[in-house]
């Protein structure tokens, strides 16, 4: 009996331990989705307090064994809040992350690896694929413009296609820059160095923005001496979109909008035109000391021939620029592919863009097919490949017909009795014909295959040791070619003019790299160790040919052959090379003290060859304080990094002007007469300089990053001082010595500045979300040392008198100051300085009586921004979004081409006044001091040009409406968004040009500001 009741209870314990080990063994199962309804990969799923967990597989699903030990799950992914579910009797869920705020794990680039954000030491600004895709621009560029601290960029060209853009990180440090005047106007300094998925690139305007993941600016010398001699002006680092693993996805964006021309300066209409010829012929009589000379006294048949006359009583009142401007259009459509398995993912995408100028034959069409793979072949072994390839049609148009189209009178008439065009409007004015011709007679096209490669191998022979080798061609072809018809205006009719030719480009690139990197860890420290050996050449070729006189405008510049004469042929050959080794170390010591250390040896062919190599060196420190004891219980700082860098970083003279055998004496061929041969003779085209070696720049760099009320508000606050030495610049020399001058290292520069960025989430209640990002920076830059005893140089640039001097910025204003109009009641004063009522006066400085240019001159601005900022904003309502930009640009300004342009051109000759622009001059009876008397601004007239180009403009507004799910679900559609945008609606500037940001560029290619209307949609499946 005992013996049974032992067996019973033995029984029922064992019976007990099944149901409870049953109970906690619960078997559940689920998936992960995102805000936007797609299933989430790699989503870690652990019961809280526990070890127990797994990953969502490649379709968002999990199963899970919990063992009963915790009442909660926590789901975790890089870039979404850690979401915490309660356990219950329910065995699948359905989870929804939400994206974080800010994500101190969000993985950043920073050159041959990457880093959680959270520990980051450098100055270092991320944008990604969202805020780039809101703005919708046609070029990644103008879509980083305003998003980031410190970095100005300046618009150089509105001709659609043209990639014109100059960038600028934290100011300027070499004298020289490699953009020409014509590209917007003088702007010192040099654009930073893209990397595009690992592939060094002069410029990024061959990209779709569509096909862009993420844009890491680095700024601080730390986060830049990983690049050595090449990232002394800032290094943009540009991540395309990469598979990811999961099921295939399918997405399909696509805008269309049309564009207009705005912000357009008022010209004279007939009437005024014909006031300002009165006005412009007593300006004359002023001039020459008479000043009882008054309109009534004007006889406009001494001035105006009878074909101008009678077309002023017909009322012909013509508006030339209105006749050439048109309505453009713009278009964007791109597919993508994307997917993948625990081994192998890919991705491919297709891009078509189309984008139309607002004056007759402007136009740019481009087309981008970019495809990735990665495979882990073994366990050890991963082989990557991928390519990106744009092939690109510009057509710029005439670059006379805007020009022209500003210069001609109101008075003359575009179409003959018939209706047939007519090539003077005027008879009697043949300096200026009928712009209405050029888009016909006029053809300048830029066609370009463009072709990034990679492939790289992983190796990871042991746990934590990476070796990777990758390989990285670009690839260039470029044809320009250009034809000046007939009826153009550089050929006027005459067929000997008739001019074609043809310019080849041929671009090649690679870079290779051997990276090496070894992480491990050990109780509280932490290591990341990185070393590389990269070569990079580049070697250049280039062929020209201009033939002229055709008989017919039949070929274009498609067959030289047809041209009678050969009137130029050349060609050119240039390559240079770049060898390097690199070391990084991070380390953290418990995850609160984050310490970088780089260096970097830079061999470079372009300098002399014992001065060819260089070590650029930098350290850094970030302090995590929020994990310290003492700031435990504060309950105002939600997260809190302080950072402190040091760093050196090298230019190997290309923003200098210096060719990759600039430090060489070469040969030139030349001809010469002996004994009445022609004898061809060699001579040395420049003189060597065997000591030139690299500008190096060393910078400091003092961050905070900050965070309050849960990072509700967020952001940092960098200081830094940065200092150039050794900056390669040509001297001159006697001319006794044969030769103008040499390349030399002479000189200094400093930039010291301030940058702040601030995010916000105004308000987050569920149905209604309003996020708001600002930046500021400022930045003071200066000279400090010239060549020798020098303290400045001076020289001219499209009208704007400029000086390179010890203690002001690099490339600064340097003229008299202006002083309003001499006035009538002033006769007296103004002749004790040779001048009269009506002209421009200046400053006297020194106050002795006479205007002088070595004492009465003196730095009256910059041609580079005192600050800059801008602000995106965004909200949320259920499926509704808005979000709009503003970017703002302060305290530059510079001698505008529109004003040198209209106000007043030959205003001393009254026969052959060009039109001029509607402005406030002054007369006898309007004594204003905004503009001088036509026929009359004196010898200092060009100063009143000088104009501040600041302002304040809207980058775009967007509308958009997210279908609901439940709507999308029976068509087996994940997501479609609708959208409206309007690009650049409004700009606030007291500058009455064409555009502030290329308020110095050459009237001569000139083309309008534009705003776009546009609707799109982003659909995926």
């Amino acid at each position: 009996m005992k013996k049974t009741k032992l067996k019973l209870l033995v029984l029922a314990i064992f019976f007990g331990i099944s149901l409870n080990t049953f109970a906690q063994a619960q078997q559940i199962s689920g998936v992960v989705y995102d805000e936007h309804n797609n299933t989430i990969p790699g989503v870690t799923v652990v019961e809280k307090g526990t070890t127990n967990g797994t990953v969502t597989n490649s379709d968002g699903k999990f199963n899970l064994t919990l063992t009963g030990k915790s009442k909660l799950l926590d789901f975790s992914f890089v870039g979404y809040k850690t979401q915490q579910v309660p356990i219950t009797n329910q065995t699948t869920y359905a989870v929804h992350l939400v994206p974080s705020i800010v994500n101190l794990d969000e993985v950043v680039a920073i050159g041959y690896g990457s880093v959680k954000k959270g520990n980051l030491t450098g100055a270092v600004n991320s944008v990604d694929h969202q805020r780039l895709e809101k703005a919708n621009k046609v070029d990644a560029i103008s879509a980083l413009e305003g998003q980031s601290a410190g970095v100005v960029i300046q618009r150089t060209d509105n001709k659609p296609g043209s990639g014109g853009f100059n960038i600028r990180i934290r100011g300027a440090s070499t004298i020289n820059t490699n953009e020409t005047a014509s590209q917007g106007g003088y702007n010192p300094g040099q654009n930073p160095l893209f990397i595009v998925d690992g592939i060094a690139v002069d410029d990024i305007s061959f990209l779709n923005p569509s096909d862009i993941e993420r844009m890491d600016i680095l700024k601080d010398a730390s986060a830049t001496a990983i690049y050595g001699s090449r990232g002394s002006s800032g290094v943009v680092l540009i991540q395309t979109k990469q598979g990811r693993k999961g099921k295939l996805r399918v997405s399909y964006n696509n805008y269309f909008g049309f564009k207009q021309a705005y912000h357009l300066p008022k010209m004279l209409n007939t009437d005024e035109y014909v006031q300002y010829l009165k006005d412009d012929v007593v300006g004359n009589h002023y001039a020459s000391g008479d000043y009882n000379f008054t309109t009534a006294d004007v006889v406009l048949s001494d001035y105006l021939d009878p074909e101008e006359l009678q077309n002023i009583a017909d009322g012909v009142n013509t508006d030339w620029v209105k006749l050439i401007r048109v309505n453009g259009y713009q278009t964007n459509h791109t597919l993508n592919l994307s997917g993948g398995n625990d081994k192998t993912v890919y991705s491919a995408s297709m891009g078509y863009t189309k984008d139309n100028g607002t004056v007759r034959g402007e136009n740019f069409t481009r087309y981008n097919v970019k495809a990735d793979l990665s495979s882990d072949i073994l366990s050890w072994l991963n082989l990557s490949i991928g390519s990106y390839m744009t092939y690109a049609i510009q057509n710029t148009g005439s670059w006379e017909a805007f020009r022209s189209a500003y210069r001609l009178k109101p008075i003359g008439r575009p179409y003959n009795a018939d209706g047939s065009l007519r090539f003077y409007p005027l008879s009697k004015e043949t300096q200026v014909t009928n712009p209405l011709f050029e888009p016909s007679n006029i053809t300048k096209q830029t066609k370009y295959l463009q072709w990034l490669g990679n492939i790289a191998i992983k190796l990871t022979p042991v746990k934590n040791l990476t070796l990777t080798s990758k390989f990285s061609p670009n690839i260039k072809f470029t044809r320009y070619g250009e034809y000046r018809g007939l009826h153009s205006k550089s050929v006027s009719g005459n067929p000997s003019n008739r001019r074609a030719q043809v310019n080849n480009f041929n671009y090649l690139s690679y870079t290779w790299d051997n990276i090496i990197n070894y992480k491990f860890k050990k109780g509280i420290h932490d290591f990341n160790i990185t070393a590389v050996m990269s070569r990079y050449m580049e070697n250049n070729e280039s062929y020209y040919t201009q033939v002229r006189n055709f008989t017919t405008d039949n070929y274009l510049f498609h067959n030289l052959g047809a041209g009678l004469s050969i009137r130029d042929v050349s060609s050119g050959y240039s390559e240079q090379t770049l060898e390097s080794y690199t070391g990084r170390i991070n380390y953290a010591l418990n995850d609160k003290y984050l310490f970088t250390f780089t260096g970097r040896y830079d061999g470079s062919s372009i300098l002399a060859d014992n001065n060819k190599w260089a070590f650029f060196p930098s350290a850094s420190f970030a302090w995590k304080l929020l994990d310290e004891g003492f700031m435990k219980n504060q309950k105002v700082l939600s997260s809190a990094k302080f950072r402190l860098s040091i760093g050196q970083t090298g230019n190997n003279g290309e923003g200098g002007g210096l060719a990759p055998l600039g430090s060489q004496s070469l040969l030139g061929s030349s001809a010469t007469n002996l004994g009445g041969t022609s004898v061809s003779t060699a001579y040395v085209t420049g003189l060597a300089n065997k000591d030139l070696t690299w500008e190096k720049t060393t910078e400091e760099n003092v961050g905070f990053d900050y965070g309050f009320l849960n990072n509700r508000v967020f952001g940092s606050i960098d200081v830094y001082h940065r200092k150039t030495t050794g900056i390669i610049f040509f001297t001159p020399l006697p001319s006794v010595t044969g030769f103008s001058g040499t390349y030399n290292n002479v000189g200094e520069s400093s930039n010291n500045g301030v940058e702040i960025s601030l995010n916000t989430v105004n308000v987050d209640n569920g149905n209604f979300k309003w996020t708001t990002n600002f930046n500021f920076a400022s930045n003071k830059n200066k000279i400090d040392k010239l060549y020798g005893n020098l303290d400045e140089i001076q020289f001219n640039v499209q009208g704007t008198n400029l000086i390179n001097k010890v203690g002001e910025p690099i490339g600064s204003i340097y003229d008299y100051v202006y002083d309003g109009i001499w006035q009538s009641n002033q006769a007296a004063e103004a002749a004790k300085y040779g001048q009269k009522p009506g002209q421009v006066r200046v400053k006297d400085l020194n106050g002795d009586g006479h205007i002088t240019p070595g004492k009465d001159r003196k730095v009256i601005g910059q041609v580079t921004p005192k600050w800059t900022g801008g602000m995106t904003s965004s909200m949320n309502y259920k499926n509704f979004d808005f979000s709009f930009s503003v970017i703002t640009s302060q305290g530059n300004k510079i001698s505008s081409t529109f004003y040198s342009n209209t106000v007043f051109p030959y205003d001393e000759n009254p026969s052959r006044l060009f039109n001029a622009a509607k402005v406030n001059y002054w007369t006898p009876n309007n004594p204003t001091n905004d503009w001088y008397q036509p026929g009359n601004g004196g010898p200092y007239s060009w100063v009143s040009k000088y104009k501040d180009i600041s302002y304040t403009k809207i980058g775009y507004i967007t509308l958009g409406y997210k279908i609901p799910d439940d709507i999308l679900k029976r068509a087996h559609i994940a997501g479609l968004r609708v959208y409206t945008t309007v690009q650049n609606p409004f700009i606030f500037t007291n500058y009455g040009g064409w555009d502030p940001e290329n308020a110095g560029r050459n009237s001569w290619g000139e083309a309008f500001m534009s705003r776009t209307y546009m609707a799109g949609i982003n659909l995926s499946f």
